[in-house]
């Protein structure tokens, strides 16, 4: 009764709520809230905070299809103005003309300028002022989102696909790996783990997030890999606990990890979580280091998921 009073009092809402009894993670796989808000409106969404956070991929695949869609737009309306209005055309049939007027267009709208083209008439240079405007205006905001892309810190931790229960001084230990992926220094690194669960109270079933204790959560430099241990022990809310009470409970473990980058000269944070599925018992995690390895301490990043059975 004791034990059971003590995790009670433990536990506490980091923001996701109680009422949420979905069997989908909390977290997805690149580290965003699986949240889908509906009913905001035009206001709930931000343009500039999409474009920065899409992948490189489909950033460049907007600007690409943008730059290709508003020389489309103003190749037509030299067209319709007339493809005879710009200079150096010596006539053809429907497909020479619409060439003639698109690739004006792309001198314009990025002010090459070769100097082979201009326009006649105050339609057409009326339609290449405005689209000089549009021109400066959108590889201005262009470039500013390419900033700001570049300059925003992002996290790359890498995470062990498995959370284990291992041998751990005589008891057992709930152990996840995570290494840093890239060459930059973090420092003042803090993780903290909470475990969410299912809980039935008065008839009515609650999400319930309990955190864990940790063997260490704080480390001044992350060079190297970092097993993250929580000692499973009478204290502990989880204790006693298998396979059938983490997926009767529809158990999940959500990691928050926050750390300084000396490169950007700001803190930067990870999320991630772990499903009851993802528990893997009576495991221990093998060795990352190359011990045949030169020049100093060799790590093997793609065995951070690598365990043995004990």
């Amino acid at each position: 009764m004791g034990k059971r009073s003590n995790i009670t009092e433990k536990l506490r809402d980091i923001g996701l709520g109680s009422k949420r009894t979905s069997t989908e993670k909390l977290i997805d796989d690149s580290g965003n809230f699986n949240v889908v808000k509906k009913g905001g409106g035009i206001d709930a969404f931000s343009f500039y905070h999409w474009l920065i956070n899409i992948s490189w991929a489909k950033f460049f695949l907007f600007i690409t299809s943008a730059y290709i869609l508003i020389n489309l737009l103003f190749g037509s309306l030299y067209f319709v103005i007339g493809a005879d209005k710009l200079t150096e055309f010596q006539g053809g049939n429907l497909q020479e003309k619409l060439l003639h007027c698109f690739f004006f267009s792309t001198q314009t709208l990025t002010t090459v300028g070769f100097g082979r083209i201009s326009p006649l008439g105050i339609a057409a240079n009326m339609t290449a002022a405005l689209e000089a405007m549009v021109g400066l205006m959108g590889f201005a905001f262009a470039t500013g989102i390419l900033y700001g892309r570049f300059s925003k810190a992002r996290a790359k931790i890498i995470f062990s696909k498995n959370i284990l229960v291992s041998p751990y001084k005589g008891i057992k230990g709930l152990k996840f790996r995570i290494s840093n992926l890239r060459k930059n220094q973090l420092i003042d690194m803090e993780a903290s783990v909470i475990y969410s669960f299912l809980e039935k109270t008065n008839g009515e079933i609650k999400r319930r997030y309990s955190p864990l204790n940790l063997e260490i959560s704080f480390i001044n430099m992350f060079p190297l890999p970092w097993t993250i241990v929580h000692p499973i022990d009478e204290e502990s809310p989880i204790y006693q606990k298998g396979v059938l009470d983490f997926s009767k409970e529809n158990a999940e473990f959500i990691i928050i990890l926050k750390g300084y980058d000396d490169t950007f000269n700001q803190y930067v944070h990870q999320v991630y979580d772990y499903k009851h599925s993802e528990i893997v018992f009576d495991a221990d995690f093998s060795p990352m280091f190359d011990p045949t390895g030169g020049g100093g301490t060799v790590v093997e990043l793609d065995k951070i998921s690598d365990y043995r059975k004990v």
